[in-house]
């Protein structure tokens, strides 16, 4: 999928609000597997979220790496990004390559933190 596209599809999806605090306007698109590790463009491995790199939801992930992991804001460079549930303002979801999602279903504790 390209960039265009991927952006697109998450940004449909989230409305134009962060996908992770629902209070702001996204601004930024959040890869939960980094590009570095494999992580491709596409709607399953974004998040649409307010702040940069270093502000907002945006900062607060990359500020907090354990926790991004914990809640699938990020994803392991091993761990398909399809199924790992991701924490948004909605609940826990499961994310699709055509921009949609699925109510996750949540073993106790996950999502935590």
């Amino acid at each position: 999928m390209s960039e265009k596209r991927a952006r697109q599809l998450v940004r449909e999806r989230s409305g134009g609000v962060c996908e992770v605090c629902g209070a702001a306007r996204a601004t930024n698109y959040q890869h939960r597997k980094n590009r570095s590790q494999g992580g491709p463009w596409s709607a399953a491995n974004g998040l649409d979220v307010c702040g940069s790199g270093t502000t907002g939801c945006h900062g607060y992930i990359h500020a907090h790496p354990d926790e991004a992991c914990l809640k699938g804001w990020s994803v392991r460079s091993w761990d398909d990004e399809h199924a790992i549930p991701v924490q948004t303002h909605m609940g826990p979801l499961l994310l699709d390559d055509e921009g949609g999602w699925a109510w996750a279903e949540i073993t106790e504790g996950a999502l935590d933190g």
